[in-house]
Parts: structure tokens; sequence; C-alpha cells
């Protein structure tokens, strides 16, 4: 990848980083966190996916509201600590809410928005890949036609499939210890080098800022993908259907929105090898079933 290419990439995403800190931040309110619905996020709101009852979520905000109601109004019956696990007790999620009880057995409502999909392993080993960067992790962290899509973008950045299904994957393919959290690595290219890591390819300055915009607490596959989703919903405004796959006119106007994001893409505005139109298209269909 020659220098300018990447000097043009690295330009473009900490505009896009700079971009994501006007975008407004989930309200503080008293003892923890909450997402209030309005018009403002309705566009945000709809790529949000139902949870299915019986499955565990872990807490991502360092204080979170469990409310008698989903609403922000609604009275808070307890406030739960980052890394608590508590379980869905009913299909919801939707429309920004989910219903769960906590270990204690209290029911009530909590913002989809602060809560991931726990793994079987729990939080993982700090001193190794493995478990922090289990693939499995990512299951239901979004829904499948937006999965589907993602996928198309880990295939075309070539991390799909590779190690722990590219959420471990460095630039240049160099494998991290961990995805506790982002590696912060520049490897050398040439004359420079290049912080991109996860299965998205993150840099460092774009990934400070999605984590912060989203609460999320580490680098970890499901918070990766929760990422992926708000650099393409969020900051370049691509809206992805929940309940079908993208029409062909549909994904070519996201092919060149998001590949202002992923330069693998096409068109290709940055000079590099990318995946053409057809093969994109190709690939996701195979996913997403059109």
């Amino acid at each position: 990848m020659p220098v300018e290419t990447l000097l043009r990439r690295g330009q473009l995403l900490l505009t896009a980083a700079l971009f994501s800190l006007t975008v407004p931040l989930a309200a503080c309110v008293p003892g923890g966190a909450d997402e209030a619905m309005d018009e403002d996020t309705a566009e945000e709101e709809s790529a949000l996916t139902d949870v299915q009852a019986g499955t565990q979520l872990r807490v991502t905000a360092s204080a979170l509201n469990l409310r008698g109601s989903a609403s922000t109004n609604a009275q808070i019956l307890d406030v739960l600590d980052e890394g608590a696990i508590v379980t869905c007790v009913q299909k919801s999620g939707a429309n920004g809410w989910v219903r769960v009880e906590s270990a204690d057995g209290t029911r009530g409502w909590v913002s989809r928005e602060y809560v991931a999909v726990a793994s079987a392993g729990g939080g993982g080993s700090a001193s190794g890949g493995g478990e922090t960067c289990d693939p499995d992790r990512a299951d239901g962290a979004v829904g499948g036609y937006q999965k589907a899509l993602h996928d198309a973008i880990a295939w075309a950045e070539g991390t799909r499939n590779h190690s722990e299904d590219g959420y471990d994957v460095m630039f240049s393919f160099e494998i991290m210890d961990s995805c506790n959290r982002h590696p912060n690595r520049c490897i050398a290219y040439g004359n420079t080098c290049s912080t991109a890591a996860g299965r998205y390819q993150f840099l460092k300055g774009t990934w400070d800022s999605v984590k912060s915009a989203n609460g999320l607490s580490n680098f970890e596959p499901e918070n990766q993908e929760i990422g992926a989703k708000y650099l393409m919903n969020s900051v370049r405004h691509v809206t992805v259907p929940q309940n079908r796959p993208m029409t062909a006119s549909e994904f070519s106007n996201a092919m060149s929105k998001l590949s202002y994001e992923w330069a693998s893409l096409p068109p290709g505005r940055y000079g590099q090898p990318v995946k053409s139109a057809s093969q994109m298209r190709s690939m996701y269909c195979s996913l997403a079933g059109c």
C-alpha cells in the first residue's frame, strides 16, 4: 500500500472520528446510563434487533439503570455494574429496550445499547487471544442481515475466516494476543505504519471514537460488531434493512458510502486492490440470501 494511500486513509478516518464526536451520546441520568428514544436517534435505533428469551447479556456501561418499564421516565429498580450478567426473559430489544432478570431475580428493562451477548467463557483470559477473541462471542450482537453485510466487508478486508474469524487480526495479518483492548500497535509498512486491527481493521483513533460513542468497554468480538454497525449506520448513514436483504440499488449505494471507510470496497477510492462491485454483491447475496 503506497505511503500516500495510507496517509489519505488516515486523514479520512480521522475526519470520520471527528464527525462521530458530533453524534449525541446517551444522556446521563441519575444512577446510571439509559438510551432515550427521539427523532434524532430513530435511524440508529431502527437497526437494533430483538434478543431471544434465555440469552445471557453482559452490561457494558459503567453503571446501567434497570427500570420498571421501557422508558427513561420509569422507576429505577436497580443500578447494574459494568460486567454484570443479566438474562433476557422476553424476546425484546428492537425498540431499544430489553426485558431482563438480574442475578438477584429482579426483573425490569435495560437499554439495548448498553448490553452485549455474553460468552460462555465470561470475560476470557487476559494473557492470550483464546476466549477474548472467540468468534462465538459475536453471536447475536447485530441482526442477521446486518451481520451479512459485516461478513462481506470482512471478506473484502481479508480477515473473514482468518485465525479467530478476523477478530484478532492486525494490519499485515499479525495476530494479537488478546481482544481485551485495541492493541494500538503501529505496524511498519514502507516509510509509515498502520494501527489497523480487528475484523474490520479499526485504526486506533477511529476505535477510540467508536468506543466512546457507544460506551464500549473492550475490543472483544461483540463490540467490534457494534463498532462496525456504528460506522455504517451512524457515521456513513447506510440504512440496513433488518427483515430482508438489501436490493441491488441499496447495496450499490451502500458500497459507495462505505468505500470511504473501507478501502477494499468498490469503487476503490484509494488506489489499492479492491473487490469489484459484482464480487461484493455476489458474496453478500450468498450470505444474506438475495
